[in-house]
């Protein structure tokens, strides 16, 4: 059985990436999402995909959806969806391919906005690390799906309305935080 199988217990792991984000993660001050969304908190997940250990521990919780989906190839966006999927398609034994916001412009694939073998038909776990309105995760999923790949998504966390299943559902409300949502 290998490190990826069995998977680990859900809730628990869920309760976990929750308060580890409370901790360690949320940042207090006044911010712009990707999305143009204001808010008063951000997460910074490179305070937890830093940590082998944490990172490790995330992308097993990605079991579930793998199995879900069994998937061809894993996939993420630029660049907290690659950390994601690297360490997923590692622990997962699936090849991976890179989802970029905006094509290279050198090199022998220059212009394109997909690094990585794949084939038209093939199944594709698009991975996000944080989504609020989902846009570019959406952009990158139409353009996966132009080449011909069948594709589902996820996200570690989805902190807004997004139309992305996710490990986390998270908000904190406007002011003093709270860590009982």
């Amino acid at each position: 059985m290998s490190e990826f199988e069995g998977g680990v217990g859900r809730v628990p792991d869920i309760m976990w990436l929750q308060k580890l984000i409370i901790e360690r993660a949320i940042v207090r001050g006044n911010y712009t999402t990707a999305g143009g969304h204001k808010t008063d908190y951000y997460i910074d997940k490179f305070r937890l995909f830093s940590d082998p250990t944490i990172l490790r521990r995330i992308a097993r919780m990605f079991a579930p959806s793998v199995a879900e989906v069994s998937p061809d190839l894993i996939a993420g966006t630029e660049i907290g969806g690659v950390i994601l999927a690297t360490a997923v398609s590692q622990m997962a034994g699936l090849p991976m391919i890179v989802v970029r916001k905006q094509p290279k412009a050198y090199g022998a694939f220059a212009n394109e906005y997909v690094e990585g073998d794949f084939s038209e038909g093939q199944r594709v776990l698009l991975l996000e690390d944080i989504v609020t309105s989902a846009r570019d995760l959406m952009i990158s999923k139409a353009r996966l799906e132009e080449m011909g790949l069948e594709v589902e998504m996820r996200a570690m966390v989805n902190r807004g309305l997004a139309p992305v299943k996710a490990l986390l559902q998270f908000t904190l409300p406007s002011g003093t935080p709270r860590t009982d949502n």
